[in-house]
């Protein structure tokens, strides 16, 4: 991370100050340092350049180990599977089975033919109204930030689809979240290779328990982030603590009356961000103003499964045909 993002952090369990022990530094990045919370003595770590602000209840080592993935798993009790899907030509997979591909490429650190593959990876899965849908947002979100100096703050990053367009399109200082190092990891050696490397810092934490301070981050972006944290409880009013400007959030929002859809959100505790009305009284309720901006009404259809990798399914929504509305929440206090 760099070096100017620590003015901005707190102790995520009880906002004390933080002593930091920067053991390797390179240029205005920190590289490995030793943190500890001067009020409850709680640990924290900037390792390879990743700063790791989980709560210190969390098993430390197990936060780093790799291990084996499913599908890696998967492959090694099924190689016929593996070569399969490996000496198909890309042209006759399906989009399920293109996708695992792109993906255990990804995985294994090949990011030159992932990335090609992950270009034609939405055409192969999602409705063209999806597609457009999701780069409008991203395109909205770029072109209201308004100022190069501030830093921005996306949380729930995963694989970074909105953070990599916001350093491909602007010149401000990113930080990507979230919960797991290992997924960091892995953006680590990504946006190196993408060349977008330089003004991007890394931190783990849970988004319900942030390490920032109150009124520290000026730009704050998701893309679709909130929606995926699975029993978010309050992560909007802490979303609210520590943001000064404004908050930009992705979201796709499906219609009251789609209750197959209702119940699957409500399965996963995020009903409070499934419809129109329920976000906005979600966000008031947390303190926030915020207004539902660039809307795209899109048909979208649910991801194929997998024919190589029977039954393999990329996303669990949506569950049947229906209708969402793409947009973005523009909140601020």
């Amino acid at each position: 991370m760099h070096k100017q993002h620590i003015n901005m952090l707190e102790c995520p369990v009880c906002h004390g100050d933080l002593i930091w022990e920067i053991k390797e530094q390179k240029g205005d990045r920190v590289i490995n340092a030793e943190i500890i919370c001067s009020k409850c003595k709680a640990d924290y770590e900037v390792r390879d350049e990743i700063a790791v602000f989980l709560t210190p209840d969390l098993p430390r080592n197990d936060l780093w180990e790799k291990g084996e993935s499913g599908l890696e798993k998967h492959f090694k009790e099924n190689p016929e599977i593996y070569k399969e899907l490996m000496t198909t030509p890309e042209e006759e997979l399906n989009g399920a089975d293109y996708w695992f591909k792109a993906s255990y490429l990804d995985m294994k650190g090949n990011y030159e033919e992932s990335s090609r593959m992950y270009k034609r990876t939405h055409e192969k899965i999602y409705t063209q109204d999806s597609i457009n849908g999701l780069k409008s947002q991203k395109e909205f979100v770029i072109k209201n930030i308004e100022n190069d100096n501030d830093t921005i703050v996306d949380i729930a990053s995963g694989k970074g689809y909105l953070v990599e367009a916001m350093l491909q399109d602007t010149n401000n200082y990113i930080i990507a979240t979230d919960f797991s190092p290992i997924i960091l990891e892995r953006n680590r050696e990504y946006f190196k290779f993408k060349g977008l490397y330089e003004k991007l810092s890394l931190i783990a934490f849970d988004a319900r328990k942030t390490p920032f301070k109150n009124n520290s981050i000026q730009i704050m972006t998701s893309n679709v982030g909130i929606q995926n944290i699975e029993d978010p409880g309050n992560v909007i009013d802490e979303m609210n603590r520590i943001t000064k400007g404004k908050f930009m959030s992705i979201m796709h929002l499906i219609d009251e009356n789609d209750k197959v859809h209702i119940e699957l959100f409500e399965n996963y505790g995020g009903l409070d961000y499934a419809t129109k009305e329920r976000a906005k009284d979600t966000f008031k309720r947390n303190s926030w103003n915020s207004e539902i901006q660039n809307s795209f009404m899109a048909e979208i259809k649910p991801t194929p499964t997998g024919k190589i990798l029977d039954g393999g399914q990329i996303d669990g929504f949506p569950i049947q045909d229906t209708k969402v509305e793409f947009c973005v929440i523009v909140a601020s206090k």
